[in-house]
């Protein structure tokens, strides 16, 4: 069973998230975004990619826009993210992640 941080001590990964999440509002049409994986966990390292989870709005739902929002936050963080939309998340881990996700709230 995996142990996420207590909502009280936020990861940097996570805080950092909420700090532009109005911002990724606005300018991707994000409807709901989430970290998962060791950056959720506490255990990311320096070497550590940043795992994503995104919801966007239907009318925002592109790959222009997808690619966008991912340049944007392999910027925002200084290494690799790996971003995965809600629909396109594989059936085979979806229940992991969606156990496992700590969602952005502002």
């Amino acid at each position: 069973m995996t142990t996420l941080p207590d909502p009280v001590n936020k990861t940097p990964s996570i805080v950092r998230l909420e700090e532009v999440l109005p911002l990724l509002r606005e300018r991707f049409g994000v409807v709901k975004i989430g970290i998962f994986g060791s950056s959720a966990r506490g255990e990311e390292r320096s070497d550590s990619d940043v795992d994503i989870l995104v919801e966007l709005a239907p009318d925002r739902l592109t790959f222009r826009n997808f690619m966008a929002l991912a340049d944007y936050l392999e910027e925002l963080y200084g290494r690799k993210v790996d971003l995965i939309t809600v629909g396109g998340l594989d059936p085979l881990i979806r229940r992991d992640v969606e156990g496992e996700v700590v969602w952005c709230e502002a």
